[in-house]
């Protein structure tokens, strides 16, 4: 590629949110290029284990909360209702759907809140006082043995993960290994069946073993 082609193509990304990626390869901008090819590589291969790991949590928790208050949209219960911020999501979830302009069950909303709001779940709740709500009496049976502060953490490493990788932002920075690795074992938690799947299946190791290969020229970048 000319020097003319490569300038076209920092431009189009922008100077700016090409400089991390000129920073971490010493400022050779043919290697950058390389670099912001496979970044988008190993987002795209991580986005499947991270959108499965979302899928199950909050498919996980969902039952576990309907099961134990026996209704399946429970947080209109008032004994079960989360936190204001949480109930706000909730109404928020069942505006946008009522603005479809037909019916919706609790099962629609489930699949309209977020991952930081399962997340939440997991969390304190402050004042909603999560932990004698739903942790002790409920969801620490989907987490046996394991402490709840540090699952909520280990969920919030995966959701700035899952959020970088949705709003296009470099992940090449981070320690990817260890990312698909948190991943696969929150699964296992959760979902056993899916965690075997990636375990069996995934993409990752090889796109991430890729990575010098690719920055050397020695491999093709993939788009």
């Amino acid at each position: 590629m000319t020097e003319n082609g490569e300038e076209q193509l920092v431009q189009a990304i922008s100077p700016e949110r090409f400089q991390p990626f000129l920073g971490e390869c010493r400022g050779d901008v043919v290697v950058a290029l390389r670099l912001y090819a496979w970044d988008a590589e190993a987002a795209r291969a991580l986005h499947s284990p991270l959108r499965d790991l979302e899928v199950s949590l909050r498919n996980r928790l969902h039952r576990q909360l309907a099961g134990k208050f026996r209704q399946a949209d429970w947080w209109n219960l008032r004994r079960a209702e989360p936190n204001r911020w949480a109930m706000e999501d909730i109404r928020d979830a069942e505006d946008r759907l009522a603005r479809r302009g037909r019916r919706y069950a609790p099962c629609d909303v489930v699949a309209t809140l977020s991952f930081g709001f399962w997340i939440g779940l997991l969390s304190t709740g402050g004042r909603g006082n999560y932990e004698m709500k739903y942790w002790y009496p409920s969801l620490r049976h989907c987490f046996k043995g394991l402490r709840r502060e540090e699952l909520h953490d280990q969920f919030e490493v995966m959701r700035t993960l899952r959020n970088r990788i949705a709003h296009h932002e470099r992940i090449s920075h981070r320690h990817l290994e260890q990312d698909f690795r948190t991943a696969v074992e929150l699964m296992a938690v959760v979902a056993p069946e899916l965690a075997a799947r990636h375990e069996k299946y995934s993409q990752v190791p090889a796109v991430l073993a890729r990575k010098a290969r690719v920055l050397s020229g020695e491999e093709e970048i993939v788009l």
